[in-house]
């Protein structure tokens, strides 16, 4: 394989602010990719600059870093790390969740072999053998990649996505909270592109007590709304019963893990009466929503199941 860092094939982008020994881990980590040819684009939302000495410290040119000069946000940070990407292809990468060394080789030799997507990564695939791989159509992507029951875990940090696609959608969707803000990006790239998936996780997130998941409960409702109504406004043309039934599907899932992974971190990692009694009401207001109205019977039941086991006191904590 011949490389030409002059020109690199793929960009890590990168949102960071305030936590450079996160940076310096991620850094670190991802220089040790075994395919060499790619950049990383440091978007430093930190006013002070705090990443940029970090990012000198390796001597790297691969490392380009970028102070924003005020806190854009997330999302918008993240997009401007995209904007500032001199490559086709882009991974959007936090500055705290690990990325195994093989992804970038792997990716590569799925675009190489099989040209023309607009995604190429690692999800978790039901019912698919290890490190299977499929080509996933457009006018099916939404409907096998949104429905948890097909694939119950799809990270951004695990897939590789083409930089044009990306740009015609808009980017990532900048509705007023970054949650599935990522699940909307991957799954509208796909829809129009459709994609090349293994059957592998390559990335996984990493939980701390200062992940944003963890505090800010009202942004999951923006979230949810917004993920909802970006969905509706640009899907593309095909057989919508069948993305709204994954949509559907997704949103009902994606609703009953967050609140039962926030309950067990406040109930047995760090105990807060008040953060459970924020957490119920979250959940309360979240099938008052329209779309959501469908998910209260499930809730309860998970309800349920929860305080037994924590009766029991069999609940483990997350990690």
């Amino acid at each position: 394989m011949t490389e030409n860092i002059q020109s690199p094939w793929v960009s890590f982008c990168i949102s960071t602010f305030k936590r450079p020994d996160f940076l310096h881990q991620q850094l670190s980590s991802l220089l040790k990719q075994t395919f060499t040819n790619f950049e990383i684009v440091i978007s430093d939302n930190d006013p002070e600059g705090s990443a940029g000495d970090v990012c000198l410290s390796f001597k790297d040119n691969r490392i380009r870093y970028f102070h924003n000069q005020e806190n854009l946000g997330m999302i918008k940070s993240f997009n401007k790390s995209i904007e500032r990407a001199r490559t086709d292809f882009i991974v959007m990468v936090t500055d705290d969740d690990p990325v195994e060394n093989d992804f970038l080789s792997v990716a590569h030799s799925l675009w190489v072999t099989k040209p023309g997507y607009g995604i190429y990564g690692g999800f978790q695939r039901k019912h698919k053998r290890p490190s299977e791989i499929e080509i996933i159509q457009k006018e099916n992507f939404i409907a096998e990649i949104l429905d948890w029951q097909k694939t119950p875990g799809i990270l951004w940090s695990s897939c590789v996505l083409k930089k044009k696609a990306a740009t015609i959608i808009g980017n990532i969707p900048d509705y007023g909270s970054p949650h599935l803000a990522d699940h909307a990006f991957i799954a509208l790239i796909g829809d129009r592109t459709g994609g090349v998936i293994i059957n592998k996780m390559y990335s996984s997130l990493t939980s701390h007590n200062t992940n944003f998941s963890k505090l800010n409960f009202q942004t999951y409702i923006t979230g949810c709304t917004e993920f909802y109504k970006t969905m509706k406004l640009n899907i593309q043309e095909g057989d919508q019963d069948s993305k709204w039934k994954a949509i559907n599907q997704h949103l009902g899932d994606w609703l009953l893990a967050i609140i039962y992974n926030l309950k067990r971190y406040y109930s047995v990692n760090l105990p807060d009466k008040k953060r459970i009694q924020e957490i119920d009401t979250l959940a309360k207001e979240m099938v008052r929503l329209p779309f959501m109205k469908r998910n209260k019977t499930r809730l309860k039941i998970k309800e349920l199941i929860f305080r037994v086991k924590l009766f029991l006191g069999i609940l483990k904590p997350t990690h």
